[in-house]
Protein backbone atom coordinates (compact mmCIF):
# COMPACT_ATOMS: atom_id res chain seq x y z
CA UNK A 1 0.00 0.00 0.00
CA UNK A 2 2.74 2.49 0.63
CA UNK A 3 4.63 1.63 -2.20
CA UNK A 4 1.44 2.14 -4.30
CA UNK A 5 0.81 5.63 -2.81
CA UNK A 6 4.24 6.45 -3.74
CA UNK A 7 4.26 5.86 -6.89
CA UNK A 8 0.93 7.40 -7.39
CA UNK A 9 1.62 10.39 -5.22
CA UNK A 10 5.06 11.68 -5.97
CA UNK A 11 6.20 11.61 -1.84
CA UNK A 12 8.23 8.47 -0.52
CA UNK A 13 5.97 6.02 1.06
CA UNK A 14 5.75 5.50 4.85
CA UNK A 15 4.99 2.16 6.30
CA UNK A 16 5.42 1.82 10.06
CA UNK A 17 5.77 -1.84 11.77
CA UNK A 18 5.85 -2.80 14.92
CA UNK A 19 9.28 -4.62 15.80
CA UNK A 20 10.22 -8.58 15.06
CA UNK A 21 6.59 -10.18 13.62
CA UNK A 22 5.56 -6.85 12.40
CA UNK A 23 8.65 -6.18 10.19
CA UNK A 24 9.18 -10.01 9.42
CA UNK A 25 5.38 -10.13 8.21
CA UNK A 26 6.32 -6.97 5.88
CA UNK A 27 9.30 -8.50 4.24
CA UNK A 28 7.21 -9.66 0.75
CA UNK A 29 6.10 -6.11 0.54
CA UNK A 30 9.22 -4.78 1.13
CA UNK A 31 10.93 -7.06 -1.23
CA UNK A 32 8.60 -6.09 -3.98
CA UNK A 33 9.36 -2.09 -3.49
CA UNK A 34 12.82 -2.65 -3.18
CA UNK A 35 12.81 -4.64 -6.81
CA UNK A 36 10.35 -1.84 -8.81
CA UNK A 37 12.65 0.90 -7.27
CA UNK A 38 9.88 3.20 -5.16
CA UNK A 39 11.03 5.12 -2.56
CA UNK A 40 9.51 3.99 0.77
CA UNK A 41 10.92 4.48 4.44
CA UNK A 42 10.24 1.33 6.63
CA UNK A 43 9.89 2.72 10.28
CA UNK A 44 10.06 0.14 12.98
CA UNK A 45 10.41 -0.08 17.01
CA UNK A 46 12.90 -1.91 18.76
CA UNK A 47 13.36 -2.70 22.53
CA UNK A 48 16.01 -0.13 24.62
CA UNK A 49 19.52 -0.72 23.31
CA UNK A 50 20.38 -1.88 27.23
CA UNK A 51 17.92 -4.61 27.10
CA UNK A 52 18.04 -5.89 23.43
CA UNK A 53 20.62 -8.28 24.49
CA UNK A 54 18.81 -9.78 27.20
CA UNK A 55 15.61 -9.98 25.14
CA UNK A 56 14.59 -13.35 23.82
CA UNK A 57 10.53 -12.88 23.22
CA UNK A 58 10.55 -11.01 19.74
CA UNK A 59 14.26 -9.69 20.37
CA UNK A 60 16.03 -9.66 16.82
CA UNK A 61 18.40 -7.85 14.78
CA UNK A 62 15.63 -6.26 12.57
CA UNK A 63 18.26 -4.13 10.31
CA UNK A 64 20.15 -7.34 9.76
CA UNK A 65 16.56 -8.82 8.26
CA UNK A 66 16.30 -5.96 6.05
CA UNK A 67 19.49 -5.34 4.82
CA UNK A 68 19.50 -6.74 1.62
CA UNK A 69 15.89 -4.80 0.19
CA UNK A 70 17.05 -1.55 1.42
CA UNK A 71 19.03 0.95 0.24
CA UNK A 72 19.86 2.32 3.66
CA UNK A 73 19.84 1.78 7.26
CA UNK A 74 19.65 3.60 10.82
CA UNK A 75 18.82 3.43 14.08
CA UNK A 76 17.79 6.49 16.28
CA UNK A 77 19.70 6.89 19.37
CA UNK A 78 18.74 9.42 22.34
CA UNK A 79 20.32 13.23 21.38
CA UNK A 80 20.33 12.86 17.59
CA UNK A 81 19.00 14.93 15.52
CA UNK A 82 15.93 13.27 14.35
CA UNK A 83 14.77 15.39 11.72
CA UNK A 84 18.01 15.51 10.14
CA UNK A 85 18.23 11.88 9.70
CA UNK A 86 14.72 11.86 8.75
CA UNK A 87 15.81 14.32 6.02
CA UNK A 88 18.65 12.11 5.08
CA UNK A 89 16.45 8.90 5.13
CA UNK A 90 13.97 10.45 2.65
CA UNK A 91 17.34 11.82 0.02
CA UNK A 92 18.60 8.21 0.28
CA UNK A 93 15.26 6.92 -0.85
CA UNK A 94 14.91 9.10 -3.93
CA UNK A 95 18.15 9.43 -4.79
CA UNK A 96 20.00 7.35 -7.72
CA UNK A 97 17.71 4.17 -8.00
CA UNK A 98 14.71 4.88 -5.98
CA UNK A 99 14.03 2.82 -2.92
CA UNK A 100 13.45 1.61 0.79
CA UNK A 101 15.75 2.94 3.42
CA UNK A 102 14.69 1.07 7.17
CA UNK A 103 14.70 3.47 10.48
CA UNK A 104 14.94 1.64 14.21
CA UNK A 105 13.69 3.41 16.29
CA UNK A 106 14.26 2.08 19.99
CA UNK A 107 11.14 2.43 22.76
CA UNK A 108 13.44 5.33 24.99
CA UNK A 109 14.49 7.55 21.79
CA UNK A 110 10.19 7.14 20.24
CA UNK A 111 9.03 8.55 23.45
CA UNK A 112 11.15 11.32 23.11
CA UNK A 113 9.05 15.15 22.95
CA UNK A 114 8.68 15.46 19.24
CA UNK A 115 10.01 19.51 17.77
CA UNK A 116 7.85 20.52 14.58
CA UNK A 117 8.32 23.12 12.41
CA UNK A 118 5.41 22.91 10.20
CA UNK A 119 6.55 25.68 7.68
CA UNK A 120 10.22 23.70 7.25
CA UNK A 121 7.81 20.36 6.94
CA UNK A 122 6.06 21.83 4.45
CA UNK A 123 8.56 23.36 2.22
CA UNK A 124 10.23 19.88 2.48
CA UNK A 125 7.07 18.20 1.59
CA UNK A 126 7.19 20.60 -1.73
CA UNK A 127 10.53 19.80 -3.05
CA UNK A 128 10.39 16.15 -2.34
CA UNK A 129 6.87 16.12 -4.32
CA UNK A 130 8.62 18.38 -7.48
CA UNK A 131 11.49 16.22 -6.99
CA UNK A 132 9.90 12.67 -7.78
CA UNK A 133 7.35 14.15 -10.35
CA UNK A 134 9.77 16.14 -12.52
CA UNK A 135 11.93 12.72 -13.75
CA UNK A 136 15.59 12.65 -14.50
CA UNK A 137 16.60 16.00 -14.83
CA UNK A 138 17.07 17.48 -18.45
CA UNK A 139 19.82 16.35 -20.34
CA UNK A 140 21.51 17.61 -23.75
CA UNK A 141 21.46 15.64 -26.67
CA UNK A 142 23.85 13.06 -27.24
CA UNK A 143 24.91 13.52 -31.09
CA UNK A 144 27.13 10.28 -31.93
CA UNK A 145 24.04 8.16 -30.55
CA UNK A 146 21.27 10.23 -32.55
CA UNK A 147 23.44 9.49 -35.52
CA UNK A 148 23.83 6.33 -35.11
CA UNK A 149 20.15 5.39 -34.30
CA UNK A 150 19.18 8.10 -37.28
CA UNK A 151 21.84 5.32 -39.63
CA UNK A 152 20.06 2.44 -38.46
CA UNK A 153 16.32 3.65 -38.69
CA UNK A 154 17.26 5.10 -42.48
CA UNK A 155 17.74 1.40 -43.97
CA UNK A 156 15.38 -0.77 -41.79
CA UNK A 157 11.99 -1.41 -43.52
CA UNK A 158 10.40 -3.27 -40.35
CA UNK A 159 11.84 -1.09 -37.06
CA UNK A 160 9.88 -1.68 -34.02
CA UNK A 161 10.06 0.33 -30.81
CA UNK A 162 9.84 -1.12 -27.21
CA UNK A 163 9.18 1.14 -24.06
CA UNK A 164 10.14 -0.40 -20.69
CA UNK A 165 12.04 0.61 -17.34
CA UNK A 166 10.56 1.35 -14.22
CA UNK A 167 10.01 4.84 -14.74
CA UNK A 168 8.69 7.00 -17.63
CA UNK A 169 11.49 7.71 -19.97
CA UNK A 170 9.54 9.42 -22.53
CA UNK A 171 6.62 11.94 -23.03
CA UNK A 172 3.66 10.32 -24.86
CA UNK A 173 3.82 12.97 -27.16
CA UNK A 174 7.31 12.26 -28.29
CA UNK A 175 6.57 8.79 -28.66
CA UNK A 176 3.15 9.28 -30.46
CA UNK A 177 5.43 11.71 -32.95
CA UNK A 178 8.07 9.68 -33.13
CA UNK A 179 5.94 6.28 -33.98
CA UNK A 180 3.96 8.48 -37.01
CA UNK A 181 7.29 9.76 -38.07
CA UNK A 182 9.35 6.57 -38.23
CA UNK A 183 6.35 4.59 -39.06
CA UNK A 184 7.13 2.53 -36.45
CA UNK A 185 4.84 0.10 -34.40
CA UNK A 186 4.82 0.57 -30.32
CA UNK A 187 5.04 -1.90 -27.66
CA UNK A 188 5.09 -1.07 -24.04
CA UNK A 189 5.82 -3.33 -21.13
CA UNK A 190 3.25 -3.43 -18.57
CA UNK A 191 4.58 -1.07 -16.48
CA UNK A 192 4.83 1.15 -19.28
CA UNK A 193 1.02 0.76 -20.47
CA UNK A 194 -0.79 4.00 -21.31
CA UNK A 195 2.49 6.13 -22.46
CA UNK A 196 1.14 5.46 -25.79
CA UNK A 197 -3.00 5.14 -25.85
CA UNK A 198 -4.43 2.30 -27.63
CA UNK A 199 -6.41 4.55 -30.26
CA UNK A 200 -2.85 5.51 -31.94
CA UNK A 201 -2.46 3.93 -35.21
CA UNK A 202 0.95 2.75 -34.63
CA UNK A 203 0.33 1.36 -31.02
CA UNK A 204 0.66 -2.46 -31.10
CA UNK A 205 0.41 -3.75 -27.34
CA UNK A 206 2.03 -4.85 -24.43
CA UNK A 207 5.53 -6.81 -24.80
CA UNK A 208 5.88 -9.91 -22.50
CA UNK A 209 8.58 -11.35 -24.30
CA UNK A 210 6.33 -13.87 -25.24
CA UNK A 211 5.10 -16.42 -28.27
CA UNK A 212 2.44 -13.68 -29.40
CA UNK A 213 4.21 -11.00 -29.86
CA UNK A 214 6.34 -12.59 -32.44
CA UNK A 215 3.40 -12.59 -35.15
CA UNK A 216 4.45 -8.85 -35.64
CA UNK A 217 8.56 -9.09 -34.66
CA UNK A 218 9.23 -11.59 -36.32
CA UNK A 219 9.36 -9.23 -39.39
CA UNK A 220 11.59 -6.60 -37.63
CA UNK A 221 14.76 -6.06 -38.45
CA UNK A 222 15.43 -3.36 -35.94
CA UNK A 223 14.38 -3.37 -32.48
CA UNK A 224 14.81 -0.24 -30.66
CA UNK A 225 14.32 -0.56 -26.89
CA UNK A 226 13.92 2.23 -24.48
CA UNK A 227 15.54 1.41 -20.80
CA UNK A 228 14.99 -2.26 -21.54
CA UNK A 229 14.92 -3.53 -18.13
CA UNK A 230 13.61 -6.86 -17.90
CA UNK A 231 11.94 -6.62 -14.11
CA UNK A 232 8.50 -7.18 -16.01
CA UNK A 233 9.61 -9.62 -19.33
CA UNK A 234 9.42 -13.15 -19.25
CA UNK A 235 13.05 -14.42 -18.23
CA UNK A 236 13.62 -16.01 -21.38
CA UNK A 237 16.11 -15.11 -24.53
CA UNK A 238 14.14 -12.41 -26.85
CA UNK A 239 11.28 -13.65 -28.74
CA UNK A 240 12.70 -11.80 -32.15
CA UNK A 241 15.89 -12.50 -34.09
CA UNK A 242 15.95 -8.73 -35.00
CA UNK A 243 19.24 -6.63 -33.63
CA UNK A 244 18.15 -4.76 -30.14
CA UNK A 245 19.31 -1.71 -29.64
CA UNK A 246 19.03 -0.64 -26.44
CA UNK A 247 19.28 3.34 -25.38
CA UNK A 248 19.31 4.55 -21.84
CA UNK A 249 20.13 7.95 -19.76
CA UNK A 250 22.75 6.17 -17.58
CA UNK A 251 24.86 3.37 -17.18
CA UNK A 252 23.29 -0.34 -18.71
CA UNK A 253 23.14 -3.09 -16.30
CA UNK A 254 20.78 -4.73 -18.36
CA UNK A 255 22.61 -8.24 -18.88
CA UNK A 256 20.15 -10.73 -19.82
CA UNK A 257 19.99 -10.69 -23.52
CA UNK A 258 22.30 -9.29 -26.30
CA UNK A 259 21.73 -6.16 -27.92
CA UNK A 260 23.33 -5.01 -30.79
CA UNK A 261 24.41 -1.61 -29.56
CA UNK A 262 23.88 0.07 -26.64
CA UNK A 263 23.61 3.37 -26.58
CA UNK A 264 23.55 6.14 -22.95
CA UNK A 265 21.51 9.30 -23.91
CA UNK A 266 18.58 10.50 -22.62
CA UNK A 267 15.76 9.08 -24.69
CA UNK A 268 13.34 11.40 -25.04
CA UNK A 269 16.36 14.07 -26.50
CA UNK A 270 16.96 11.55 -28.66
CA UNK A 271 13.24 10.54 -30.29
CA UNK A 272 12.57 14.59 -30.44
CA UNK A 273 15.71 14.88 -32.45
CA UNK A 274 15.25 11.95 -34.80
CA UNK A 275 11.56 12.77 -35.20
CA UNK A 276 12.66 16.66 -36.12
CA UNK A 277 14.88 14.70 -38.75
CA UNK A 278 12.58 12.79 -40.16
CA UNK A 279 13.11 10.27 -42.70
CA UNK A 280 13.70 6.52 -42.34
CA UNK A 281 12.87 3.82 -45.10
CA UNK A 282 10.04 1.94 -42.55
CA UNK A 283 7.71 -0.23 -44.98
CA UNK A 284 4.98 -0.71 -42.06
CA UNK A 285 1.65 0.43 -42.60
CA UNK A 286 -1.17 1.18 -39.99
CA UNK A 287 -3.41 -1.96 -41.32
CA UNK A 288 -0.43 -4.21 -40.27
CA UNK A 289 -0.53 -3.10 -36.62
CA UNK A 290 -4.04 -3.18 -36.98
CA UNK A 291 -4.13 -7.00 -37.86
CA UNK A 292 -1.40 -7.94 -35.43
CA UNK A 293 -3.77 -6.38 -32.17
CA UNK A 294 -6.59 -8.55 -34.06
CA UNK A 295 -4.79 -11.49 -34.51
CA UNK A 296 -4.20 -11.30 -30.85
CA UNK A 297 -7.10 -11.07 -29.47
CA UNK A 298 -8.48 -13.40 -31.48
CA UNK A 299 -5.62 -15.93 -30.65
CA UNK A 300 -6.54 -15.30 -26.76
CA UNK A 301 -10.67 -15.01 -27.02
CA UNK A 302 -11.74 -17.17 -30.09
CA UNK A 303 -14.18 -16.27 -32.05
CA UNK A 304 -17.56 -18.26 -31.41
CA UNK A 305 -15.89 -20.02 -28.52
CA UNK A 306 -18.73 -21.72 -25.87
CA UNK A 307 -16.49 -21.47 -22.80
CA UNK A 308 -15.99 -18.84 -20.16
CA UNK A 309 -12.32 -18.87 -20.13
CA UNK A 310 -9.99 -16.72 -17.87
CA UNK A 311 -9.61 -15.03 -20.66
CA UNK A 312 -13.14 -14.35 -21.20
CA UNK A 313 -13.44 -13.09 -17.80
CA UNK A 314 -10.90 -10.80 -17.58
CA UNK A 315 -12.14 -9.29 -21.02
CA UNK A 316 -15.53 -8.86 -19.53
CA UNK A 317 -14.39 -6.81 -16.83
CA UNK A 318 -12.79 -4.35 -19.11
CA UNK A 319 -15.60 -4.09 -20.98
CA UNK A 320 -17.22 -1.95 -18.12
CA UNK A 321 -13.84 -0.34 -16.87
CA UNK A 322 -13.40 3.53 -18.58
CA UNK A 323 -9.74 3.30 -20.12
CA UNK A 324 -8.68 6.26 -17.82
CA UNK A 325 -9.54 4.35 -14.59
CA UNK A 326 -6.96 2.89 -13.13
CA UNK A 327 -6.47 -1.21 -13.20
CA UNK A 328 -4.14 -3.00 -10.55
CA UNK A 329 -3.30 -6.92 -11.62
CA UNK A 330 -1.88 -9.63 -9.22
CA UNK A 331 0.35 -12.40 -9.87
CA UNK A 332 -0.65 -15.50 -11.23
CA UNK A 333 -2.36 -16.93 -14.55
CA UNK A 334 -4.46 -13.98 -15.02
CA UNK A 335 -1.73 -11.49 -14.72
CA UNK A 336 -0.47 -11.81 -18.28
CA UNK A 337 -4.09 -11.68 -19.65
CA UNK A 338 -4.92 -8.42 -18.11
CA UNK A 339 -1.89 -7.01 -19.23
CA UNK A 340 -2.63 -8.15 -23.20
CA UNK A 341 -6.10 -7.24 -23.22
CA UNK A 342 -6.33 -4.01 -21.30
CA UNK A 343 -5.39 -0.63 -22.90
CA UNK A 344 -5.54 2.16 -20.78
CA UNK A 345 -4.53 5.71 -22.12
CA UNK A 346 -2.73 7.31 -19.27
CA UNK A 347 0.58 6.23 -18.25
CA UNK A 348 0.77 4.88 -14.35
CA UNK A 349 -2.85 3.72 -14.46
CA UNK A 350 -1.65 0.10 -14.59
CA UNK A 351 -0.36 -1.51 -11.32
CA UNK A 352 1.23 -4.67 -10.44
CA UNK A 353 4.10 -6.44 -9.12
CA UNK A 354 6.60 -6.41 -11.71
CA UNK A 355 10.06 -7.51 -10.63
CA UNK A 356 9.03 -9.60 -7.78
CA UNK A 357 5.31 -10.72 -9.23
CA UNK A 358 4.05 -11.84 -6.35
CA UNK A 359 0.71 -12.90 -5.35
CA UNK A 360 -1.40 -10.95 -2.88
CA UNK A 361 -0.46 -7.54 -4.35
CA UNK A 362 -4.05 -6.61 -6.15
CA UNK A 363 -6.17 -5.65 -3.18
CA UNK A 364 -3.68 -3.52 -1.07
CA UNK A 365 -2.33 -1.56 -3.75
CA UNK A 366 -5.80 -1.18 -5.22
CA UNK A 367 -6.90 0.40 -1.32
CA UNK A 368 -3.92 2.76 -1.62
CA UNK A 369 -4.78 3.64 -4.71
CA UNK A 370 -8.36 4.57 -4.15
CA UNK A 371 -7.23 6.51 -0.89
CA UNK A 372 -4.83 8.34 -2.84
CA UNK A 373 -7.51 9.72 -4.64
CA UNK A 374 -7.04 7.10 -8.29
CA UNK A 375 -10.99 6.87 -9.89
CA UNK A 376 -12.15 4.45 -10.53
CA UNK A 377 -10.29 1.70 -9.39
CA UNK A 378 -10.90 -2.49 -10.34
CA UNK A 379 -8.61 -4.94 -8.81
CA UNK A 380 -7.72 -8.32 -10.52
CA UNK A 381 -7.05 -11.33 -8.46
CA UNK A 382 -7.05 -14.76 -8.43
CA UNK A 383 -8.84 -17.01 -5.69
CA UNK A 384 -5.41 -17.97 -3.93
CA UNK A 385 -4.50 -14.28 -3.63
CA UNK A 386 -8.11 -13.75 -2.52
CA UNK A 387 -7.38 -16.37 0.06
CA UNK A 388 -3.98 -14.58 1.05
CA UNK A 389 -5.77 -10.87 1.53
CA UNK A 390 -9.01 -11.15 1.56
CA UNK A 391 -9.29 -9.53 5.24
CA UNK A 392 -7.62 -6.04 3.76
CA UNK A 393 -10.90 -5.34 1.60
CA UNK A 394 -12.23 -4.66 5.45
CA UNK A 395 -9.45 -1.35 5.03
CA UNK A 396 -11.08 -0.25 2.73
CA UNK A 397 -14.69 -0.97 4.27
CA UNK A 398 -13.94 1.00 7.22
CA UNK A 399 -12.38 4.13 5.38
CA UNK A 400 -15.58 3.85 3.16
CA UNK A 401 -13.50 3.46 -0.19
CA UNK A 402 -15.02 2.40 -2.68
CA UNK A 403 -13.70 -0.07 -5.31
CA UNK A 404 -13.95 -3.60 -7.84
CA UNK A 405 -12.47 -6.61 -6.70
CA UNK A 406 -12.49 -9.15 -9.71
CA UNK A 407 -11.67 -12.55 -8.25
CA UNK A 408 -11.03 -15.22 -11.34
CA UNK A 409 -12.39 -18.27 -9.54
CA UNK A 410 -10.65 -21.52 -11.08
CA UNK A 411 -10.09 -23.46 -8.05
CA UNK A 412 -6.26 -23.84 -8.51
CA UNK A 413 -3.04 -22.11 -8.13
CA UNK A 414 -3.35 -22.79 -12.21
CA UNK A 415 0.25 -21.11 -12.95
CA UNK A 416 1.78 -23.57 -10.77
CA UNK A 417 -0.30 -26.66 -11.69
CA UNK A 418 0.21 -26.23 -15.49
CA UNK A 419 3.95 -25.54 -14.78
CA UNK A 420 3.83 -29.23 -12.69
CA UNK A 421 1.69 -30.80 -15.78
CA UNK A 422 4.53 -29.32 -18.19
CA UNK A 423 7.43 -31.36 -16.28
CA UNK A 424 4.53 -34.42 -16.24
CA UNK A 425 5.02 -34.06 -12.35
CA UNK A 426 2.21 -34.91 -10.28
CA UNK A 427 -0.02 -31.83 -9.65
CA UNK A 428 1.02 -31.48 -5.96
CA UNK A 429 -0.79 -28.25 -3.43
CA UNK A 430 -2.02 -26.45 -6.29
CA UNK A 431 -5.58 -27.38 -5.69
CA UNK A 432 -8.03 -25.02 -3.63
CA UNK A 433 -11.86 -24.80 -2.33
CA UNK A 434 -14.12 -23.54 -4.16
CA UNK A 435 -15.56 -20.28 -2.16
CA UNK A 436 -18.55 -18.26 -2.47
CA UNK A 437 -17.40 -14.53 -2.81
CA UNK A 438 -20.87 -13.10 -2.29
CA UNK A 439 -20.40 -15.02 1.25
CA UNK A 440 -17.52 -14.21 1.58
CA UNK A 441 -18.08 -10.30 1.59
CA UNK A 442 -21.04 -10.76 4.06
CA UNK A 443 -18.51 -11.40 6.28
CA UNK A 444 -16.22 -8.77 5.66
CA UNK A 445 -18.78 -6.29 5.49
CA UNK A 446 -18.88 -5.09 1.82
CA UNK A 447 -20.90 -6.25 -0.84
CA UNK A 448 -20.38 -8.90 -3.36
CA UNK A 449 -21.26 -11.76 -5.92
CA UNK A 450 -20.70 -14.49 -7.79
CA UNK A 451 -21.03 -14.62 -11.37
CA UNK A 452 -20.09 -17.69 -14.33
CA UNK A 453 -20.49 -15.56 -17.50
CA UNK A 454 -19.77 -12.78 -19.27
CA UNK A 455 -22.45 -10.65 -19.57
CA UNK A 456 -23.11 -10.56 -15.54
CA UNK A 457 -19.23 -9.98 -14.98
CA UNK A 458 -19.66 -6.91 -17.51
CA UNK A 459 -22.79 -5.87 -15.18
CA UNK A 460 -21.85 -6.41 -11.86
CA UNK A 461 -18.27 -4.44 -12.94
CA UNK A 462 -20.63 -1.62 -13.92
CA UNK A 463 -22.68 -1.62 -11.10
CA UNK A 464 -19.72 -1.80 -8.97
CA UNK A 465 -17.79 1.31 -10.08
CA UNK A 466 -20.66 3.56 -9.97
CA UNK A 467 -21.24 2.16 -6.37
CA UNK A 468 -19.86 3.65 -3.15
CA UNK A 469 -18.56 0.41 -1.10
CA UNK A 470 -15.64 -1.85 -1.74
CA UNK A 471 -17.50 -4.95 -4.21
CA UNK A 472 -15.80 -8.18 -4.66
CA UNK A 473 -17.40 -10.56 -7.67
CA UNK A 474 -15.98 -13.73 -7.83
CA UNK A 475 -15.89 -14.77 -11.57
CA UNK A 476 -16.11 -19.04 -11.57
CA UNK A 477 -14.64 -19.64 -15.00
CA UNK A 478 -13.67 -22.69 -16.81
CA UNK A 479 -10.01 -23.83 -16.47
CA UNK A 480 -9.60 -26.30 -18.97
CA UNK A 481 -8.94 -23.10 -21.37
CA UNK A 482 -5.63 -22.64 -19.71
CA UNK A 483 -3.40 -24.85 -20.80
CA UNK A 484 -3.60 -24.16 -24.32
CA UNK A 485 -3.70 -20.13 -22.89
CA UNK A 486 -0.22 -20.61 -21.01
CA UNK A 487 1.07 -22.12 -24.39
CA UNK A 488 0.19 -19.07 -26.85
CA UNK A 489 1.50 -16.39 -24.13
CA UNK A 490 4.56 -18.77 -23.08
CA UNK A 491 5.22 -21.26 -25.29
Amino acid sequence: MAATEAQLTGLPGVAVLSLAPGVSNGVNGLLNTYLDEVPLLLISGQHPADRLPFTVRQGFNIEQLVTPCTKWQARLTAGMDVPSVIGKAVDEAMSGRPGPVYLEIPDGVATNPAVTDEAAAEAAVTRLRARWLSGPAAQAVNPAAVSELAARLETAQHPALLLGGRRRRVTPAAVAAFSAAFRVPVFTSSRQKGVLGADAPWYAGTFLNGRLEQELLREADLVVMIDPEAFDFYNKPWCFDAPAVAVTDEAFTEWMNPFAAQLVAAPGPVLDELTARGGGASRWQPADVARYRTTVRDALLPPGAATFSVAHAVDAALAAWPRDGYLTADAGFSKPLIAMLSEPDLPDHFLASNALSTMGYSIPAAVAARRAGAVPVLGFLGDGSLLMRATELMVGAADGIPGVFVAIMDRALTQIEVKQERRQLRTVGAALPPVQCAQLAVALGIDGSDVDNAGELTAAVAKGLQGDRPVLIGAHVDPAPSRTLFELLRG
